[in-house]
């Protein structure tokens, strides 16, 4: 009996022994534990406050497109020829100053815009003698222009939604550079002062004259000489210059030339109704006329065409001159 007691007494001793260990292990490492506890709270707690520092500015990148309308730069002062790329029809324009002078002879002024439109053009606004508008968009093509001319509703279009028409392209090739443009306003004034002189010599000097006489040949109505520009009556003037060995002749002889050789201009029908309504003729009433080419046979209600050998017309009209004769 006192060997089981004893054998009790020494399993108990080992269990209790045993417990002890594992308590002090446990209680050992508790600080451990604590430790990386601790550890894990300050990592959450600096994790936090960098998720709580406030967000680096950054610069905001600048547009790889700006807003900024392009400025009309470039220069269209001197002489250039505008030749239509599909029509081949060429003209001379002269830019100098605001002042615009198309074939040397039809005027007008222009403003450059200070900056190029939505397209890319330069946008040169060109105005008549009554006033009315038109644009002339440019755009550099190398050393030349490509342009476009904007009229009428097409104007009126662009001017309110910037539509550019698809109308001919129209080149544009420098002619001139800017030191010839002086002697090229001399060749103009010389031009007009031809002009000048024998209008003078025709309405003033030799129509009113006793030395005048319809035969003679030289027979005017002002329109229709005022109706020719001076570049028309310079050229015919030269023409008859080489047909005489480069001699200028008399004034007579240069009026008579032009009286015979001058162009016909497409409005001619415009202006002799405009004469013959201002004239005694007018209670006639004009029932046909009649193209023969240089001249054209009037016929009227007192004299009417029959188409008979001998219907002679009522009058017959220059085209040249816009003079007339029954």
């Amino acid at each position: 009996m006192k060997k089981i007691i004893v054998v009790w007494v020494v399993l108990f001793g080992v269990v209790f022994s045993g417990c002890g260990k594992t308590t002090g292990e446990s209680t050992k490492t508790s600080p451990q534990s604590s430790k990386q506890k601790t550890k894990t709270t300050e990592t959450t707690s600096q994790s936090s406050k960098q998720n709580t520092k406030p967000a680096v500015k950054t610069s905001p990148s600048k547009s790889s497109t700006s807003s900024e309308v392009p400025q009309a730069s470039d220069n269209i002062s001197g002489v250039w020829l505008a030749t239509g790329k599909q029509d081949g029809v060429s003209s001379t324009w002269f830019f100098n100053n605001g002042q615009l002078t198309v074939n040397y002879v039809y005027h007008f002024s222009y403003v450059i815009a200070k900056n190029k439109d939505s397209h890319g053009y330069t946008v040169v606004t060109i105005t008549n003698k009554e006033g009315k508008k038109h644009a002339l968009l440019l755009k550099k093509n190398g050393s030349n222009f490509d342009g476009r001319t904007v009229e009428g509703k097409a104007y009126e279009k662009y001017l309110t939604d910037g539509t550019v028409p698809n109308g001919q392209i129209i080149e544009f090739i420098y002619q001139q550079k800017q030191e010839k443009v002086d002697s090229h306003n001399a060749y103009l004034e010389e031009m007009e002062h031809l002009k000048k002189t024998l209008r003078t010599y025709i309405f003033d000097k030799y129509m009113p004259s006793p030395d005048y006489g319809y035969a003679k040949g030289i027979n005017w109505s002002e329109n229709f000489y005022d109706n020719l520009t001076a570049n028309e009556i310079w050229n015919v003037i030269e023409e008859f210059k080489k047909k005489h060995n480069g001699e200028e002749g008399t004034l007579f002889e240069q009026a008579f030339y032009l009286s015979h050789n001058a162009p016909i201009k497409d409005n001619w029908k415009e202006l002799f109704l405009e004469n013959w309504n201002n004239s005694y003729y007018k209670e006639d009433k004009i029932e046909k006329l009649i193209d023969r080419g240089d001249t054209v046979e009037v016929y009227t209600d007192s004299l009417p065409y029959t188409g008979e050998k001998d219907n002679y017309p009522f009058v017959t009209l220059d085209k040249r001159t816009g003079s007339w004769h029954g």
